[in-house]
């Protein structure tokens, strides 16, 4: 069988690149391990988060499939950072997993474009002819998406299994499949904690943390705050000084600590047993018990992430409050895996020594669905684009959490795991949610692609041009009865008498939003939610984005520019140690040669001129 792109794997990263990468009307396959649906969430039931909810509607923006797929198995809404400004206030939404992956499964199966093999990879050839127990298949372009299966290991005290998840069978490391590809020497580690009988939690004892029906949908075409899956609740637990002693005195238990596991997983995403030695004087941490789906008898205590032996884990769960006779139906474990080294990636995800092979997802050592997904949209986008002779897609760091994320991961090694946050990028005032369309449509229209997504777009573009005119030319004069709504304590008396709209939504102590619906209303203009919402936010943070702008428009336009690392490693200007670096990574631009860890300004300066 023949066709335009394979990708191995059906996880987030294998659906959002077959998906977008069908979208461009090419015969795609996706060829994955039996018995795991497609989209499946082997470790928490969510989607969203700090910096991943960015990623989530970005794609969505880009025409991807994870909002679309949140929406339908979302089972509850909440806003992360919502104390805090609009600028790292991030969606999350716990999903019914199962649902997800059906949802996955059938949108995948509506596009006749699209072929789901389910089969084990054994072997890929030079020429593109992926092998399995069943039969060949040959395309001219691959993207590789699997996951952490790669001669992945399971740890659950001393017993191992070999996999990428519980119940799962094992794949072959990447090197028996691709000879000419090598992995990174050193393995990453991820890890799961115990699923527990939702039937066998004393919630009264727990905090509950119910569904906010204020978030909005991540699909865009969606309505804002319809839900297509019933909402329900999760609770906060703690763990305390006696769950702490337990882990504590079973260090030489713990593969982590003995020697048996060798891989290096994440500092942001601490096990249990990580948190009890890093933290040596905290007894209470936070663990969330989340629903792992409607029709499911598990929940998902996210916090206690853990390799310990089982009794250990029995042990130091029912030693938390509520948590007294909790059933374990799934141990937690840890996961080693292979991964590979990004630095011979191109800013496409394509590789540098093998074209036409594409990587994304956790095989390129990160952490995350929403991480995976954003690779996976940009490996399947640009396979199809240099599959049709069309230029290149690249999402600017400075306009994107993706962008940021592809960068990073492009122009260095990683020593950890790699997961988003809203601090990885210098531009997070601009990288907002709730200006995504604004920020996406550009680059969406590049793709040529006229479908409803983006005849919704340039409609909200030329509609965010209007309000924002109306926001600007809009004067409200001391006599407005308006203003004794909006007045606190005289706080008004800093503008003249005569100010605008614009003017008005600058102020700190009123929150934007409602204050342009209110304003809005009094002229009763009713106007789209998410386009009152995008204007409102914008006009507050319009003084530092203009500040920023032509700072951010000369960082874009550098980063953007194209270098050549062979002339700079020619260039007798250029220390040895520089050249040394420059030669490993082969930076594609100056942003990501900037990004080049021991790079030094000298060298910066020379190339900066010389392309100047």
């Amino acid at each position: 069988m023949k066709y335009d792109i394979i990708v191995v794997g059906g996880g987030h990263a294998g659906i959002e690149a077959a998906y977008i990468a069908s979208q461009f009307n090419l015969q795609v396959a996706i060829i994955t391990i039996p018995g795991v649906g497609l989209g499946s969430a082997p470790c928490n039931p969510s989607v969203g988060g700090v910096g991943k909810g960015q990623v989530v509607r970005e794609l969505d923006a880009l025409g991807g499939l994870m909002g679309i797929l949140a929406d339908k198995a979302g089972i509850q809404y909440r806003t992360l950072n919502d104390s805090k400004g609009f600028a790292v206030q991030s969606s999350r939404v716990q999903i019914d997993k199962e649902l997800y992956s059906i949802k996955a499964e059938e949108l995948i199966a509506s596009i006749p474009n699209i072929t789901v093999i389910r089969e084990k990879v054994t072997a890929i050839s030079p020429g593109f002819e992926v092998k399995t127990a069943a039969g060949s298949y040959r395309s001219t372009k691959i993207i590789m998406t699997v996951g952490t299966f790669l001669n992945g290991k399971l740890h659950t005290g001393s017993e191992q299994t070999m996999g990428g998840r519980v119940g799962v069978e094992p794949s072959s490391g990447l090197q028996d499949l691709l000879a000419a590809i090598k992995t990174r020497p050193q393995r990453f580690k991820t890890g799961t904690p115990p699923r527990l009988n939702k039937d066998t939690i004393d919630y009264s004892k727990l905090e509950e943390q119910p569904s906010d029906s204020s978030v909005r949908n991540f699909h865009c075409l969606n309505q804002p705050f319809s839900r297509e899956a019933e909402q329900v609740s999760c609770y906060l637990a703690h763990t305390n000084a006696t769950t702490m002693e337990i882990i504590r005195f079973n260090r030489e238990r713990s593969p982590m600590f003995n020697g048996q596991i060798q891989g290096v997983g994440a500092r942001y995403c601490p096990s249990i047993e990580d948190k009890a030695f890093r933290y040596p004087d905290k007894s209470s941490h936070h663990v969330f018990i989340e629903p792992e789906g409607l029709n499911l008898n598990t929940v998902y205590p996210s916090g206690i992430s853990s390799s310990l032996p089982e009794d250990v884990q029995e042990a130091y769960v029912r030693s938390m409050e509520g948590l007294e006779k909790a059933e374990i139906e799934v141990y937690g474990y840890a996961v080693e895996y292979d991964v590979l080294d990004t630095t011979e990636l191109k800013i496409t995800l394509e590789h540098e020594q093998l074209a036409g092979l594409y990587f994304a997802g956790q095989v390129n050592g990160t952490s995350g669905y929403e991480e995976a997904a954003g690779q996976g949209y940009i490996a399947g986008v640009n396979a199809a684009l240099a599959l049709l002779g069309l230029e290149a897609l690249v999402l600017s760091r400075h306009e994107s959490y993706i962008g940021v994320m592809i960068e990073d991961l492009t122009s260095n090694t990683r020593d950890e795991p790699y997961r988003l946050f809203t601090a990885r990028s210098e531009n997070r005032l601009f990288i907002r949610e709730d200006n995504t369309v604004n920020r996406m449509a550009p680059y969406r229209q590049q793709l040529l692609l006229n479908t409803s997504l983006d005849k919704y777009q340039r409609e909200f573009l030329e509609n965010y041009e209007l309000l924002v005119k109306f926001c600007d030319e809009t004067m409200i004069v001391e006599t407005s009865p308006l203003l004794r709504e909006f007045s606190g304590e005289g706080e008004l008396q800093q503008l003249s008498r005569r100010f605008s709209v614009s003017e008005l939504l600058r102020q700190g102590w009123l929150n934007p939003v409602t204050t342009l619906e209110r304003v809005l209303e009094s002229f009763q203009l009713k106007i789209d939610y998410d386009l009152v919402r995008t204007v409102a936010i914008s006009k507050k943070y319009d003084g530092y984005i203009k500040r920023s702008e032509g700072q951010n428009e000369r960082l874009k336009k550098m980063d953007a520019m194209r270098v050549n690392w062979e002339e700079i490693v020619g260039s007798g200007n250029i220390s040895f140690e520089c050249k040394q670096r420059i030669s490993r990574i082969r930076p594609e631009t100056f942003g990501q040669l900037k990004l080049i860890e021991g790079i030094r300004p000298a060298t910066l300066a020379v190339v900066a001129a010389k392309a100047l």
